[in-house]
């Protein structure tokens, strides 16, 4: 029976509306409860940091009817409210016994957003959670509400400022040449129209954060005073800030373009600066350092400002949500002393997103803990903790930004935030953060002093709060010991990297990495990442150390990868893998759509690696596309039990009643020296199926109590898989002229429909091959020409058929060709095989994925994919599969995700279990289909 709200026994909703206001003010928040207003008492009144309000008004559960008519009404009222919360509180709650601890304990209260800015919210979302949580919630609820819809036309206003500004300074031969020369020395920018826009950006930034100290610091003028008076009175403005207060590492590199514009002022005033101040003006009621973090994030990810990936706020935010999960071991949270005592470093920190994610999430940790040094903890953080590398100035510009925009009261005595020496120098070859390859210590370029540009290799600087300061030994850059590596390094290819630079040069660096690379467990082949990874692991504590990592999915399963596998297996315990199964958002960077991974990891002690450690792989159906869900999805990720590999069941994730992805664990020694298979699939189930299959040859369906074997082996057992086709490039030229070596060229699935190919095209062999090969090589590579095929790379959501067979004998420049025994009835059935579910399941485990459902097969992984064991087979078995290829041959398939109504996969799917012996295979078939991966949809 529930208490009547007059019974005298009952907690009345002033005393807990008021309480709550106690524990959000002790999660930081500036809350009031019950306090009048003209037009109205709201339940709770919170003021964030730029000054506007959000209303919760708040009932017992129960009564939402009644709440949410209060909240239409104070809608209108208060019409210039940010936003406007309601809050249910948990009915047991009326009689507690200590209302403070109950409510601060409890786990079910629930909220909404009801409306913003006067207006009704249209896509509620009920979320349910502590109050730590709803404090989360209101810290990022102008993320949430305006979100990137503020962002996005702000954006628009700045890019258009930009570009009306980079515009006008390239009417000018002479301002352009030397502006776009300040941002080619530091950035290695060679495009003179990219180089101007980054200059009007860094502009704008400077314009921006001084407007922000002009409103706690009376010394400095806004931007609306200073520029009145023209170039010459910003440039004083922004040296006296510089002088007297701080933020060399913001206002430096500025002053030195706005010194350039100042030559031509009559030019570059009003049509450079003044679109610019505008753009400032436009932008300036962006909330706290989340918004207007993400607008220089939204500006910088755009390809034509730098090229460069950026880790996406959402997923930095998951990621150190993660990372700081249960570590540092015994971490009082609540003395500030503990997290700022860290050594944090990222080698190619960017725009500091992932220290700025860093920065925040201690920040976090510090104040839920009950801490009351957030600002003090800050401000060693960011002096002391927080160590970033990169070879782009007008990066590491930003990243200062990034970090003091966080809390601008803040005057820093230094920042560890270092550009670093890239180039050829006669024998001197610098690579970046990549000179800490083997070292412990690595040449800086300059710092942000403009006295400094075009220092030498040795000449090191870092940039630090009262301007640039050689390091501590005075000539290099030192990379300390560190408890926390956090990066997403370049994904590029060694081959592919330095483009700006001079022909020559590139090829230096390339040569002496090259030669770095031989002693490391890292292969240039996988890309930039690979080396980054091999340069910083040395440098984390034995036993304590943490690597959090932004990299391609491949790095799971790619063979170019198997050596950093391999140096994170031996050195480490592989903790978390976190994988986007969303079709809508495979990557966890902006501009890019690579799937990608994140990766925590722990650095084992010296007396060698745990016994019965497991990973944790959370595979996210829908990846987060806003802070707060970001916070609750690695939340519900933290504290799920996850579902074992060898065991059954699932453990969903859920937040705010959406199942948004499963959380599995696989034991240590299922990965080592292999793939890291607890990617390859959304759900835990298809992964066991998979698992079973391809370790004991276990034929299971979910469901099912009884598992039937069947005999695998490694493909290359029974064939030989055919020539790379790059190899065909070498050997032959294409012609549509019939000769006698035929080809199966290209991918179209329109074509690809049936188990059956005929040649549509045709090789002639070239006199002199190339790549420096012998005479004959044409014939040579014809030698391995085969009937029965296998698709090199295919779009799983578009595919038909994975296996063809040939009348005759063809190469192919798409399919990997598979010779087995002259008996065609061993082809067929292997053709069959493999486009069975059983087949396509194994494949699907062992594949490379580069970008969603766009996979491939690489030649060393199908040599080592289980098939069925032609050798085992009777000869009725054989014939018995040889008569289920003929009777299909000519019938269309579906695409894949239709495999599951498919009536030709069906009739494939029932003649292999009847022929072997094994249970129908129509559940596993539809699980398959809806694979996103697959199906390129949502679960």
């Amino acid at each position: 029976m529930q208490p009547r709200e007059n019974d005298p026994a009952t907690i009345r909703e002033e005393a807990v509306n008021t309480t709550l206001a106690e524990l959000l003010h002790a999660y930081g928040m500036d809350a009031l409860a019950e306090r009048r207003d003209p037009r109205g008492t709201p339940d709770i009144r919170v003021t964030l940091r730029g000054g506007q309000n959000i209303l919760l008004e708040c009932k017992w559960d129960g009564a939402s009817s009644q709440l949410e008519n209060q909240m239409t009404e104070r809608l209108e009222t208060f019409f210039d409210t940010l936003g406007l919360i309601g809050v249910l509180y948990p009915a047991r709650l009326r009689r507690a016994r200590n209302l403070s601890t109950e409510l601060g304990s409890a786990t079910d209260i629930r909220w909404w957003v009801h409306g913003y800015g006067g207006e009704p919210n249209e896509d509620r979302i009920v979320r349910t959670g502590s109050v730590a949580d709803l404090a989360s919630h209101l810290r990022a609820l102008p993320l949430d509400i305006e979100g990137m819809n503020v962002i996005q036309a702000a954006t628009r206003v700045v890019g258009q400022a930009l570009e009306r500004g980079a515009t006008q300074i390239s009417r000018h031969a002479r301002i352009s040449y030397l502006i776009a020369n300040i941002i080619a020395k530091s950035d290695q920018e060679k495009d003179r129209p990219a180089a101007l826009r980054i200059a009007c950006l860094v502009l704008f930034n400077a314009l921006a954060f001084q407007d922000r100290l002009a409103e706690i610091n009376d010394e400095v003028p806004s931007v609306d005073e200073s520029w009145r008076d023209g170039i010459s009175e910003l440039r004083r403005v922004w040296q006296y800030i510089c002088d007297n207060i701080d933020y060399v590492p913001v206002f430096e590199l500025a002053t030195r373009i706005i010194e350039v514009l100042n030559h031509r002022r009559d030019l570059m005033y009003l049509s450079v600066i003044g679109p610019l101040v505008n753009a400032v003006e436009d932008t300036r009621n962006l909330e706290g350092h989340d918004l207007s973090g993400r607008l220089f994030h939204t500006l910088l990810t755009d390809a034509k400002f730098t090229g460069a990936y950026y880790t996406s706020i959402p997923a930095a935010t998951m990621l150190t949500r993660l990372v700081f999960h249960d570590w540092p071991p015994h971490g009082d949270w609540k003395a500030h002393e503990l997290p700022a005592s860290l050594d944090v470093a990222d080698l190619a920190c960017g725009t500091g997103t992932l220290l700025m994610a860093v920065a925040s999430e201690v920040e976090r940790r510090h104040v839920e803990a009950g801490g009351r040094n957030a600002a003090d903890l800050h401000k060693a953080m960011v002096e002391q903790a927080l160590h970033g590398y990169d070879v782009q100035l007008s990066a590491v510009h930003f990243a200062a930004t990034s970090l003091a925009m966080l809390n601008p009261n803040i005057q820093f005595d230094r920042m560890n935030l270092y550009v670093m020496q890239l180039g050829a120098e006669g024998s001197n070859v610098s690579l970046g953060s990549l000179d800490f390859l083997g070292n412990g210590e690595a040449g800086v370029q300059y710092g942000l002093s403009p006295d400094e540009m075009g220092a030498s290799t040795r000449d090191a600087k870092r940039v630090s709060g009262n301007g640039p300061r050689g390091a501590e030994d005075g000539v290099t850059a030192t990379l300390p010991n560190i408890d926390l590596a956090i990066m997403n390094p370049p994904f590029t290819r060694s081959s592919l990297m330095f483009g700006s630079l001079p022909e020559e040069d590139r090829r230096k660096i390339q040569s002496e990495l090259a030669r770095r690379l031989k002693s490391m467990q890292a292969s240039a082949t996988a890309g930039m990442g690979a080396a980054f990874v091999a340069a910083v692991a040395p440098k984390l504590r034995p036993g304590e150390g943490r690597l959090a990592l932004v990299l391609p999915l491949t790095v799971c399963t790619g063979r170019a990868w198997q050596q950093t596998r391999a140096l994170i297996e031996c050195e480490f315990a592989l903790d978390i893998v976190i994988t986007s199964h969303d079709p809508e958002r495979w990557n966890f960077s902006d501009s890019t759509d690579l799937s990608e991974a994140l990766l925590i990891a722990t650095r084992r002690p010296h007396n060698g690696p745990p016994t019965n450690h497991r990973t944790t792989f959370v595979n996210l159906w829908q990846s987060p596309t806003n802070v707060l869900d970001a916070h609750r999805m690695a939340q519900a990720a933290a504290d799920a039990a996850p579902a074992h590999l060898e065991g059954t069941g699932t453990a969903l994730l859920e937040v705010d009643g959406r199942h948004v992805g499963e959380v599995l664990s696989v034991p240590e020694s299922k990965l080592r020296g292999r793939k890291w298979a607890g990617v390859q699939f959304a759900r835990a189930d298809v992964a066991r199926s998979a698992m079973r299959l391809l370790d004991n040859g276990e034929v299971w369906a979910p469901g099912a109590t009884q598992t039937t074997t069947v005999h695998v082996c490694p493909l290359g057992e029974i064939g030989e898989v055919g020539p790379d086709r790059r190899r065909l490039i070498d050997g032959f030229d294409r012609t549509n002229s019939v000769t006698a070596y035929p080809m199966i060229e290209g991918h179209d699935t329109e074509k690809r429909r049936t188990l059956t190919c005929s040649p549509d095209s045709y090789l002639a062999p070239l006199v002199e091959p190339k790549g420096g090969q012998k005479p004959g090589y044409g014939d040579h590579l014809w030698q391995q020409s085969s009937r029965l095929l296998v698709s090199e790379r295919l779009r799983l959501d578009t595919a038909r058929v994975v296996s063809m067979w040939s009348e005759t004998k063809v190469l192919s420049n798409v399919y990997w060709e598979i010779r087995v025994e002259e008996d065609a009835r061993r082809e067929k059935a292997l053709a069959v095989w493999l486009n069975s579910s059983l087949g396509l399941l194994t494949i699907l485990a062992r594949r490379t994925s580069t970008m969603g459902g766009w996979v491939a097969m690489k030649k060393a992984d199908l040599q080592e994919l289980p098939v069925l064991d032609l050798r085992r087979l009777s000869q009725k078995q054989l014939q018995g599969l040889s008569d289920v290829f003929d009777r299909l041959a000519d019938v269309e398939f579906e695409r894949l995700p239709g495999m599951s109504d498919c009536a030709a996969r069906r009739a494939l799917d029932d003649g292999l279990s009847k022929i072997l012996g094994l249970p129908k295979l129509d559940r596993l078939r539809a699980l398959l289909a809806s694979e996103p991966v697959v199906s390129n949809r949502r679960l």
